[in-house]
């Protein structure tokens, strides 16, 4: 069999609505990040014949401009559509386990609905440091985003 080549290809598409508060954090070197759960939904028909409705639950985070675009726009039960990558990474928790993460890693993030936040909810964030599961220090392979890459 001749040596097959496969493109080098990490893309997602995927819809569903936030399952968190959105907290907007900022790394050591200030660099703007927010982690949230996306529940997307998946219909199967179970042994009966019957269509039953179940939740999956993936994790996402945004850099940059999106951290502060998801913040400003977004809340739990938003809808959205995310397109971005997945990426696996490791950790050691603080009872020393070693832990495996996989998330997504939004590029682009298309709101469904536009309800702002309040101004009170807005401007509160906390540190990087506070989350059970680390974000990154940085994203070194994440592309700048700009102004004409934000949907408003």
């Amino acid at each position: 069999m001749a040596d097959l080549r496969l493109p080098k290809l990490n893309r997602v598409f995927i819809s569903g609505r936030i399952t968190n508060d959105i907290e907007l954090r900022y790394t050591a070197k200030g660099t703007p990040v927010v982690r949230f759960t996306l529940a997307v939904d998946k219909s199967f028909k179970d042994a009966t014949g019957q269509w039953q409705n179940q939740a999956i639950f993936i994790d996402v985070v945004a850099w940059d401009k999106w951290a502060e675009s998801v913040n400003n726009n977004a809340h739990k039960g938003s809808p959205v559509i995310i397109e971005g990558r997945i990426e696996v990474r490791t950790y050691v928790d603080k009872d020393n386990n070693n832990r495996k993460v996989t998330e997504i890693i939004a590029e682009y993030i298309q709101f469904l609905e536009y309800r702002p936040k309040s101004d009170e909810a807005q401007s509160s964030h906390t540190d990087v440091n506070d989350s059970d599961v680390p974000i990154p220090e940085e994203d070194p392979s994440q592309t700048p985003v700009t102004n004409d890459d934000v949907p408003f």
